[in-house]
């Protein structure tokens, strides 16, 4: 692999990129909001503006800086669809396949660091939610002084076909034809990491671009006039680029070409307004508990310190005053921000249209999920999992012969888990119990119907790996309802 020098610059970037970065690092950021993000400030707005005279004072707003909570769901959400699609493993299908060794080979290793396949997906279907993510079939580059010229000396070398899987804040440029493919992309790939831990970097970044027939690898080191940019490439014999979007939407408008939109695209704004809403709040309440104010003594007789439990001796005819305002704007804003977080969860389908929320002495807020909603989008989420794979697989086989492999030759077929936990045991067989008093399982009635409730009991009480739970799989099949 051969470099040469070249005046391209390959961190340019695409005008969409540099317009939808800060939604995508909003959208980054509140999926897993870091302490030193939040302590930062960068999503807390100061109040006022005009200078430090007309707007906030710098000690408050290093306090609420301080103080700041993110209390949104948005991790939650995430979490609750990745947990339910990989409750149970994927199963795969390969044994009567021409490729079956190599793709046993390549699913215990598809990034060429010892991920197997099951890790690396879980990984990028959390980065689906949040930003959506592209996965790239790349393969490995020979090693230094090495030179294969045929297919025969990369197996020799022992130079796989393995996935790179890269967010859209990753995704400097690209262009679509007009079905809305790549015709080519370009990543940045991050500052190449040290030999070894007495250096600090490489100082070096690295770019790949890919088109429907080349590889570029950009290698850019030092900064100004001694900036330096070279590029080596190499042929992909696919004749399309070998990369398969996985977005939880994609914009429809034809000036957002491969625009994803995510879980987060409408959710994180308003995670972010609600932030800022909490610190509101947090100040009004400050200021209406912590003010005592003594009349009938003189300023310099007042305690300096006000402890709990301590003892203080003032004149007679002293008095202590607490000052304490209206509270109603402070219910106001709680009640603002109940209705914020009740809009989080119905966009992110864990309550019905209207945002309903059953309330719990024991228990605090308890989400009435609308299960049918969040069911089929995870059901849907299941299917393009599995297309998803099947596609990437394919692309492997391609990368691996060096050469287009019809797919009805490769025979490898997965299917991710559409079983999901989403009710409580104790809702589940209160809802088996009403249909039992209906008696629509007996005489002719529906026992099926019983028979599908109480499967769904079964899920929700034990994992498909339990020992017990095929035996109670089978009971229930096996049961007539007739009595």
């Amino acid at each position: 692999m051969t470099a040469h020098p070249t005046d391209f610059d390959p961190a340019a970037a695409h005008p969409l990129y540099e317009q939808f970065r800060p939604a995508w690092e909003l959208n980054r950021d509140f999926a897993e909001m870091h302490l030193h993000v939040l302590r930062g400030g960068r999503y807390l707005d100061a109040f006022g503006s005009g200078g430090e005279q007309a707007g906030e004072p710098p000690a408050q707003y290093a306090w609420r800086r301080n103080a700041a909570l993110a209390l949104d769901p948005c991790c939650e959400l995430i979490h609750l669809r990745v947990d339910n699609l990989f409750r149970t493993p994927p199963a795969r299908r390969f044994d009567d396949s021409p490729f079956a060794d190599f793709l046993a080979e390549f699913l215990r290793n598809v990034d060429g660091a010892g991920t197997p396949i099951d890790a690396f997906m879980r990984r990028a279907l959390v980065m689906h939610y949040v930003n959506g993510v592209d996965f790239v079939v790349d393969k490995q580059s020979p090693p230094a002084g090495a030179a294969p010229l045929t297919l025969a000396q990369e197996r020799s070398l022992g130079l796989l076909p393995y996935l790179h899987a890269f967010g859209p804040l990753e995704r400097l440029d690209w262009a679509c034809d007009h079905g809305g493919g790549y015709r080519w992309v370009r990543y940045d790939l991050g500052a190449a990491p040290a030999d070894d831990e007495t250096h600090a970097t490489s100082g070096e970044r690295r770019y790949l671009t890919l088109t429907g027939d080349q590889w570029r690898l950009y290698r850019v080191s030092g900064e100004g006039e001694d900036r330096s940019v070279t590029v080596a490439s190499g042929p992909i014999a696919l004749g399309r680029c070998p990369v398969v979007p996985f977005y939880y939407k994609e914009s429809v408008r034809s000036d957002y070409p491969k625009v994803p939109l995510s879980l987060l695209t409408r959710i994180a704004p308003i995670a972010r307004y609600l932030l800022n809403l909490l610190s509101q709040v947090q100040i009004d309440v400050y200021r209406n508990i912590a003010f005592l104010v003594a009349t009938g003594v003189e300023a310099d007789k007042i305690p300096a310190e006000i402890t709990p439990m301590g003892c203080w001796a003032l004149p007679a005819g002293s008095q202590i005053h607490n000052i304490s305002g209206d509270v109603a704007h402070i219910q106001a804003k709680i009640e603002l921000a109940r209705t914020l977080v009740e809009a989080i969860l119905r966009i992110g389908k864990l309550t019905g249209a209207a945002g309903e929320l059953r309330g719990r002495a024991t228990s605090g807020v308890q989400v009435a999920v609308e299960r049918t909603d969040l069911d089929n989008e995870m059901r849907m989420t299941a299917v393009h999992l599995e297309q998803v794979e099947r596609e990437l697989i394919h692309l492997a086989v391609c990368r691996y012969k060096g050469q287009r492999v019809p797919v009805e030759q490769v025979r490898y077929d997965v299917e991710y888990n559409k079983k999901y936990v989403l009710t409580g045991a104790d809702e589940l067989i209160a809802q088996a119990r009403e249909l039992v008093s209906m008696g629509l399982h007996r005489n002719g009635g529906a026992p099926a119907l019983l028979k599908i409730l109480l499967r769904k009991v079964l899920d929700a009480l034990a994992g498909e790996d339990d020992k017990a739970y095929a035996d109670a799989l089978a009971q229930i099949e096996n049961a007539s309802f007739q009595s």
